[in-house]
């Protein structure tokens, strides 16, 4: 992606009142992407009231080898041996705690098909991998896939194409959760929905059991989702979210995150949702994410705590409907800065 400076785009031609008062109802999650460099517990206590105050209503929390795992997958999570201890089990029942003293939402992201680094590269799932050498994706015709996610169902007569691959996937990953856990809503990030034709998706009625998280990071000048996307979408789902980024967006080796860069991102979203949301019954919300790695294997981009003055401002720009000098001053001096701060530490 590219990371040069980009201009922050103000209010443009939108109906600011009306767009944010559409907002109101919709939920604002902070992703936590934990598979580099967890903090603290202790650091929480700090930044979750931070978050509420900002505007936050919840948290997207990506647990990965932090989670405290046990039985036969307890080498997986925090307690296996690539492990340096984030978290113990009463650490997680505290992290969910606070989240719930401050009043935010937690909604694990669970990866089940790729992004399975974590998983795949034990010796006692290797067998599971898509690819031999690669152990990003795991097979999902292979029949022991359903002993590690204890989701899959396995048709004797399957059409050997892609999409419908993943969609029976899909399906049985529901229909797993579902039976154990019947009042849970299930989203799924949409990248692999997009290339799918609208006849496929109707097939498997896929809005039945999914919400779709539409994510997109790139700033206003290069924000571009495939024509098509929401006229089909819009036919299938009734319910939608979206994912921006306050970080680890614009390059896999970013120390800093180029605030100008992630706020334009933000207000190209409420450009497309003015303009795109009325075909739906519900916009749900928007995951702010922020990336710590862009796999397990991946060199640490932008630490959290470097990239909260972004969050801050990206938080309190998408609440507003705008950013402008005010909001850049107003947040810059609640953290604590003399002069506001940089919008690219990169000039």
């Amino acid at each position: 992606m590219v990371a040069e400076c980009h201009s922050v785009v103000t209010r443009g031609i939108i109906n600011i009142a009306a767009t944010m008062e559409a907002f109101d109802n919709a939920h604002r999650l902070i992703h936590l992407d934990l598979k580099g460099a967890p903090p603290k517990v202790s650091y929480y206590e700090k930044i979750f009231p931070a978050f509420r105050k900002w505007g936050a209503t919840g948290l997207l929390i990506e647990w990965e080898d932090t989670f405290p795992y046990e039985g036969e997958v307890a080498h997986i999570g925090s307690s296996g041996p690539s492990s340096h201890g984030f978290y113990s089990k009463e650490d997680a029942l505290h992290i969910l705690q606070l989240a719930h003293q401050n009043g935010l939402m937690v909604i694990p992201l669970v990866q089940t098909f790729g992004h399975l680094e974590f998983v795949l590269k034990h010796k006692s799932f290797q067998s599971l991998r898509e690819v031999e050498n690669y152990p990003s994706s795991m097979c999902p015709t292979n029949p022991n896939a359903l002993n590690l996610v204890k989701t899959m169902v396995v048709l004797e007569k399957l059409e050997n194409r892609k999409p419908r691959l993943f969609l029976n996937h899909v399906i049985a990953v529901v229909k797993f959760i579902q039976n154990a856990f019947p009042s849970l809503g299930i989203i799924i990030w949409d990248d692999m929905l997009r290339g799918i034709s609208l006849e496929l998706l109707e097939e498997y009625d896929l809005g039945k059991y999914v919400e779709p998280m539409i994510w997109h990071y790139r700033a206003q000048d290069n924000f571009q989702l495939p024509p098509d996307m929401w006229d089909k979408y819009s036919q299938v789902f009734p319910n939608f979210w979206i994912a921006s980024a306050f970080k680890g967006a614009t390059g896999s080796s970013k120390m800093l995150p180029i605030t100008s860069y992630h706020i334009s991102n933000h207000m190209a979203w409420i450009k497309v949702l003015n303009e795109e949301r009325g075909k739906f019954k519900n916009f749900r919300g928007i995951a702010f994410t922020g990336w710590s790695r862009y796999d397990h294997f991946a060199t640490i981009c932008e630490m959290l705590p470097v990239s909260i003055p972004c969050l801050a401002l990206c938080l309190k720009s998408w609440n507003d409907g705008e950013f402008n000098p005010t909001i850049h001053e107003s947040i810059s001096k609640e953290l604590g800065f003399s002069v506001p701060t940089l919008l690219n530490p990169y000039p």
